[in-house]
Formats: C-alpha cells, sequence, structure tokens
C-alpha cells in the first residue's frame, strides 16, 4: 500500500516536462490525454486497499464498511494528491478536472472490486497462501 501511494505521490509531483516530449494536451474520444493517466493513476486504488482492509489485523473491524471506507480514503487520497500539485510544486497546479479523472478511476475501481470481490479474495488467498 506505502509503494502504491508513494509512487502516485511521485507521478503527482514530478516533473515530466524535462523529459521525452510527451503531448498529454492531445484529445482522444473527446478527453485529454492527461485524464487517462489521472484515471489509470488512481483506478487500482481501490483494489490495493481492499486487500489491504481485508488482510489487516482489522480485517473484522471493517468488512461491513470496507467499501464505504475504501470510497472515503479515496476521495482524501484524490484530493491530497491534487492539492499537493498546488502547495509544493512551482511547475505543477490543481486541476479540478484532473480531480474527477482521480474520482472517476477510485468509484469504478470500487465499483469493480465490490462486484468482483469473491474472485478476487479467491485469487489473492491463492497467491499468498498455496
Amino acid at each position: 500500500m506505502l509503494i502504491y501511494v508513494a509512487l502516485v505521490f511521485f507521478c503527482c509531483l514530478h516533473n515530466f516536462s524535462s523529459g521525452p516530449d510527451l503531448d498529454l494536451g492531445k484529445y482522444f474520444l473527446g478527453i485529454r490525454l492527461d485524464r487517462y493517466i489521472h484515471f489509470t493513476m488512481f483506478f487500482p486504488y481501490p483494489l490495493v486497499a481492499w486487500l489491504f482492509l481485508n488482510y489487516s489485523r482489522m480485517a473484522n473491524t471493517f468488512s461491513k464498511y470496507a467499501y464505504p471506507t475504501i470510497l472515503i480514503s479515496g476521495l482524501f487520497f484524490a484530493t491530497l494528491a491534487e492539492a499537493s500539485q498546488e502547495m509544493l510544486t512551482l511547475y505543477r497546479d490543481t486541476d479540478p478536472f484532473d480531480f474527477v479523472a482521480n474520482l472517476t478511476g477510485i468509484s469504478v475501481g470500487t465499483l469493480l472490486v465490490s462486484v468482483f470481490n469473491r474472485p478476487i479474495k479467491k485469487i489473492s488467498d491463492w497467491m499468498l497462501f498455496a
């Protein structure tokens, strides 16, 4: 969980303009490419958070409220990530459309985890305890 969060914050705060030319201002299907990247960065959050909650010592405490906990913590995470761009860098700023893309990724991911929680649990149990 910590590695994932650190990677997202790195991607949110790093100055990618010094690298290869990436024109994230282009559009695909009427949506700016930058929004797809924000969606993709935050889409795994619900799965990572669900696995963290499911296999933590407090799993029984959160089992009833796992999905609201994931959505609320995801909202906080997305807010912190967007706000930190404005507060901690001179070359990035807060963009409400990026925030919407972050929340869309978290919402879609949470919906998928809630629908497919049993197969995910079987696969993760097999991977961890086989």
